[in-house]
């Protein structure tokens, strides 16, 4: 019998039709519609997309203006109803309080199995934060033996000064590639991309080669800096718009810590240094004019 991919389980022997993901793109492309400026052909080979997450616009955005099959890197705690509900209170409500805090607690329960079962159904890959990560790379390396290609948002919630257009990157997103030369002989080409929700535009640049004749972790670096340095050019090229960050900032880190994995607590830390987080004024956006 043939197996089908599945983001949580080794594989499963039932295709998921996923009308529940056709559903939710058929009643998000009234609101969303991107249009998409590619300044290459779309290549004929299965390639990995490294994004801008633009709070809930990019990966939305991205998967209808995919022409062919991607799966794109998903927090695999979402995919459990037993850990969504948190990560839903610490990106979508890390601010409720008072009398909104029980509302918004009872909302992530109730959104968790919606969100879950969306995310099941388009196939994402599950992204884990510890051992479990030899999962993410070996579904990474099914989902391009398919010939799919695959969707990295590799932004984390730290404002980065120097690039609004996208916030201070991981580097575990490129550690895929030296993995990918690693165990497959070979790096996909890399694609950057700038998703602009304020302008509902998606624009696709030019690809990023990975320097395979410097140390792996020097290659993943030099990646990471010309990705950032493709997104903030090609941010540039578009008209004068607010830039919106990967999720709502927290005004107080303490309030949402017990949410937070053991892995995260340095990215909320540096988080807790910046001018943004000082700065905040009670505004649940991260919208920014970008004046050109």
């Amino acid at each position: 019998m043939k197996k089908y991919y599945s983001p949580t389980k080794p594989y499963t022997r039932v295709k998921r039709p996923g009308a529940l993901f056709r559903l939710f793109l058929l009643l998000s492309k009234p609101f969303i519609r991107p249009r998409v400026i590619r300044e290459t052909p779309e290549p004929a080979v299965p390639v990995i997309y490294m994004a801008n997450h633009a709070n809930d616009f990019g990966p939305t955005a991205m998967r209808l203006a995919a022409n062919r099959g991607l799966k794109t890197w998903s927090a695999a705690v979402m995919l459990s109803l037993k850990t969504a509900p948190a990560q839903i209170m610490k990106t979508t409500f890390p601010n409720a309080r008072g009398a909104l805090f029980p509302v918004c607690r009872l909302l992530s329960y109730m959104m968790a199995p919606v969100l879950g079962g969306i995310f099941k159904a388009a196939g994402v890959i599950p992204v884990y934060r510890d051992l479990r990560i030899k999962t993410t790379y070996s579904k990474t390396f099914e989902t391009l033996d398919e010939g799919l290609d695959v969707l990295i948002f590799p932004d984390s919630i730290i404002p980065n000064p120097d690039n609004p257009f996208i916030d201070v990157m991981q580097k575990g997103a490129f550690k895929i590639l030296s993995m990918c030369l690693k165990h497959k002989g070979c790096v996909p080409p890399v694609y950057p991309v700038y998703c602009c929700k304020a302008l509902k535009t998606v624009v696709i640049g030019k690809p990023v080669s990975f320097d395979v004749s410097i140390p792996p972790d020097q290659a993943e670096k030099k990646t990471e800096l010309e990705v950032g340095e493709e997104i903030k050019r090609l941010a540039l090229t578009l008209p004068p718009h607010k830039t919106v960050g990967y999720s709502v900032l927290p005004k107080d880190i303490e309030r949402i810590r017990k949410y937070m994995l053991p892995q995260e607590e340095k990215i909320y830390e540096a988080l807790a240094k910046t001018p943004e987080y000082l700065a905040l004024n009670g505004k649940k956006s991260r919208a920014r004019n970008f004046k050109g």
